[in-house]
This record gives C-alpha cells, sequence and structure tokens, in this order.
C-alpha cells in the first residue's frame, strides 16, 4: 500500500508552514542542514511507497521534516530526538487540534535516532528511521557526519567509521537495504581508505615524536 489515503487541503498547508519554519531554522545548521531533512523525507516516501504496510502521510511528512529540529542550537545532539519532540508540540499545537496525531509526529522524532534508546514501532516511524539511516551512507552521508564534530580527527573518523559500518544491518525494510545498497558498499570503500591513512598518519607521527626521522641522518 502506498499511503492509507491523500492528504487534506488543510494538511498540506500544515506541510508547507513546517517546511517554511524548518527551511528557516536548518539554513546555517552544520550536517544537519535544510537539504539533509528535505532528502531524508524524499527517502521517507520513496520507502513508504514500495512497502505493503499502511502509512499515514501526514504523520510521515511532518515528522520526517521535524525529525532534526532538536539538532538546532543544540551542543551535542544527544538529546536531539528528546528534545525535538518537545519543540514540535509546541509547534504542532498551532497547528492542529489532534492531539492523538501531534504524539504521532512526536513518536517519530523521538524514535528515529538510536540515541533516545526507544525503538521505533510504527510504520511511519520505522520509514523515517531508515531514511535517515540511509541520508548518512555514501560519500557525502560520510562528510556530512564529520562536520561540527568536536575532537581529534583521528577520534572523529575512527567514531564515524564504526557507526555507519553498523547502519546497514539496523535497516527495517528490505526495501530500504535494497535501495542503499550501493550506497553502503560505498560507505565500506571510503571507510577502508580512511582506515588506511589513519595507519599511516600515525606511523608518520610516531616518526616525528620518536626523532627517528633524525636519528637516520
Amino acid at each position: 500500500m502506498v499511503f492509507e489515503r491523500r492528504l487534506a487541503e488543510k494538511e498540506i498547508q500544515v506541510i508547507e508552514k513546517i517546511i517554511d519554519f524548518v527551511k528557516e531554522k536548518h539554513h546555517r545548521s552544520e550536517g544537519h542542514d535544510y537539504s539533509h531533512v528535505l532528502e531524508v523525507c524524499r527517502i521517507s516516501i520513496e520507502i513508504a511507497k514500495k512497502i505493503k504496510d499502511p502509512v499515514n502521510p501526514f504523520v510521515l511528512m511532518c515528522g520526517a521534516l521535524l525529525h532534526d529540529i532538536g539538532r538546532i542550537n543544540a551542543p551535542n545532539g544527544l538529546f536531539h530526538g528528546i528534545d525535538g519532540a518537545a519543540r514540535a508540540n509546541e509547534l504542532l499545537k498551532s497547528y492542529i487540534d489532534d492531539a492523538e496525531t501531534s504524539k504521532r509526529v512526536q513518536q517519530v522524532i523521538i524514535r528515529h535516532t538510536p540515541e533516545s534508546r526507544i525503538l521505533p514501532e510504527a510504520t511511519e516511524e520505522k520509514v523515517v528511521f531508515d531514511a535517515d539511516t540511509i541520508e548518512r551512507l555514501g560519500f557525502i552521508g560520510m562528510v556530512r557526519g564529520l562536520m561540527g564534530k568536536s575532537g581529534t580527527m583521528e577520534e572523529i573518523i575512527e567514531d564515524r567509521i564504526h557507526k555507519r559500518l553498523q547502519d546497514y544491518a539496523k535497516l527495517y525494510y528490505p526495501v530500504s537495504k535494497k535501495m542503499s545498497k550501493k550506497a553502503y558498499k560505498e560507505t565500506v570503500a571510503v571507510s577502508k581508505t580512511l582506515k588506511k591513512d589513519l595507519v599511516k598518519r600515525a606511523k608518520e607521527i610516531h616518526e616525528i615524536t620518536s626523532y627517528k626521522l633524525i636519528k637516520q641522518e
């Protein structure tokens, strides 16, 4: 099933307001910028069109658009799923009267990230989780993941490699794995190159700090 139903005109108007809100807030965000949000939306729609489970299009779109709103002005984003849901709650109150729909959107936001430690349950939650995970794969996803991180270059790269290589196995839908297979292979290739260069770099640094280069003269 593609979607449970078509979007109502009022729902389209709400989505357009959220798009304007997200565009303004994510405009200068590092890594998780407006283009990332739109790409997650696009991938979410693509997944939803290919699975058999019924999907509420309004909950899906709102959840995908607002999934990273908790990262705005957040130092490390460790609680961005939970924080984002709280922010979205206040925003959605001004747009919709249905508390149950608002709750479902907030659950998408909370459960789209493993950092919330709450696994996705509803279809919309799993779809956005998969879409966000897929967007992290591939060369661009790897580069985006390096932006705005603190620590040494070695620490950041090692952390990104470790997390990205685990992402593919976490995808919920077979169609998600099929869609991202090429990007995952690219991630593996990039990771191997980075690891090789990190080893080389560590060796070169050791040669300097141990005065090996001077002792050889």
